[in-house]
């Protein structure tokens, strides 16, 4: 089912004395965005004066000018005005391209203030205070507004943008004559997986679809040496679904619960979906796999959902450390869920050839390897379970568990 289409919004600069004038005149509450707005481009002639270019507090220095230049100063790549919403937001360092290595959040209660987190740099974030007094309920209002105002603008443009990425991809997908195979793709080949579901581009590469609950394609992933999307496309909560055997549309009685799992890249896909034969779904990287859990859920209520992670236990030697991404997304994935992690054990010898994941783990120990991981990897989420029996004790007792009792013969 897809979503209705959004309305439009404009926001508007309401004090907190006149809120009952202009919700009388037709204004609406974000309780989001902690601003007021009406939901049509031409504002009522009643609630123009509440437009925040129609507001007179504008002496001061917008302290989000003041604190996007802090930004910049200590070597973050900011586009335009940061949010100062009280919330982190990646961001990427100058030179580096990469929204993965700096962080910021802004406050505008009380006196505006933030703080900048360099993780190549110090552990501890800078810190940044507004020269100026605490800003009035009216100056507060003012640039909530327009806060909210500009994300709206900027969310409609992305919509756009998507839309016409998922054109192309569509154009680009259907023009693909051929399937990919270790025989025509490199990367199947250097993997050792086999295709499911993915094609091969004229020049080797493999191309993975990412495609919504209704099986939509938005966008592609160019897979070679490189790990490449289609510029503007969407890639939040969607996901390349691997199941041949068509698990996912057959009927199901209360005893034989649907067991899938969910992934970060394609070749650990493939591998866990080949030694298990569940449903899996690749989510093509750690930053995606809270949201296309929650996207899976949402379409199979009732489903174990089992997340494969990534272990990369290389972050946290870092100077200055990292968190294990790949262990802390797929956690934070399995709570979003209610589901369970399937993480990867490795030797200390295993860690130092670079092994992070479950196709790194197969070609290091085989295929019979990589069966006795994941019956090992299953057994202890058995003893998991078994000491958490009132979080749900069928849980895995379906599919997943019955395949994995083969594996063990």
């Amino acid at each position: 089912m897809t979503d209705a289409k959004p309305f439009e919004k404009t926001y508007l600069s309401v004090p907190y004395e006149q809120r009952e004038t202009a919700k009388a005149a037709g204004a609406l509450w974000d309780k989001k965005a902690k601003a007021w707005f009406v939901t049509s481009a031409e504002v009522p002639a009643g609630l123009k004066s509440f437009l925040p270019q129609n507001q007179t507090d504008h002496v001061r220095e917008d302290p989000r000018t003041a604190f996007g230049t802090f930004l910049r100063d200590n070597g973050a790549e900011l586009q335009g005005l940061p949010e100062m919403d009280g919330k982190w937001h990646r961001i990427a360092l100058v030179g580096d391209g990469k929204e993965t290595n700096a962080s910021y959040r802004g406050f505008l209660d009380g006196v505006p203030n933030g703080q900048f987190k360099n993780f190549k740099g110090d552990d501890v974030p800078l810190q940044w205070t507004d020269k100026g007094d605490a800003l009035s309920p009216a100056e507060r209002q003012r640039l909530s507004a327009e806060a909210a105002q500009n994300r709206e603008v900027r969310e409609r443009e992305r919509q756009k943008e998507q839309e016409t990425t998922a054109k192309r991809a569509f154009g680009i997908w259907t023009n693909l004559k051929s399937w990919a195979t270790p025989e025509n793709c490199p990367y199947l080949a250097r993997k050792n997986v086999r295709g499911y579901g993915v094609k091969v581009a004229d020049d080797g590469r493999m191309v993975v679809p990412l495609r919504d609950e209704t099986g939509r394609i938005w966008s592609l992933q160019f897979v070679g040496e490189d790990k490449i999307y289609l510029k503007d496309g969407r890639k939040d909560g969607l996901y390349h679904t691997i199941d041949p055997d068509k698990e996912l549309e057959k009927d199901r009685q209360k005893d034989g619960a649907l067991t899938v799992i969910v992934g970060e890249g394609y070749a650990t896909g493939a591998d866990v979906h080949k030694a298990t034969s569940l449903p899996t779904f690749v989510a093509f990287d750690g930053d995606n796999l809270v949201a296309t859990a929650k996207a899976v859920r949402e379409k199979y209520p009732t489903a174990n959902i089992l997340i494969a992670a990534d272990d990369d236990h290389h972050l946290p030697n870092r100077n200055p450390p990292l968190p294990n991404k790949g262990l802390k997304s797929a956690q934070r994935a399995a709570e979003a869920v209610g589901g369970k992690v399937l993480a990867p054990s490795f030797t200390p010898a295993e860690k130092d050839r670079g092994a992070t994941d479950w196709n790194d783990l197969k070609h290091l120990r085989g295929e019979k390897g990589l069966l006795t991981a994941l019956r090992g990897a299953f057994t202890q989420m058995q003893r998991e379970q078994a000491r958490s029996p009132d979080k749900g004790r069928d849980m895995y007792m379906g599919t997943g568990m019955g395949r994995e009792r083969e594996m063990s013969r």
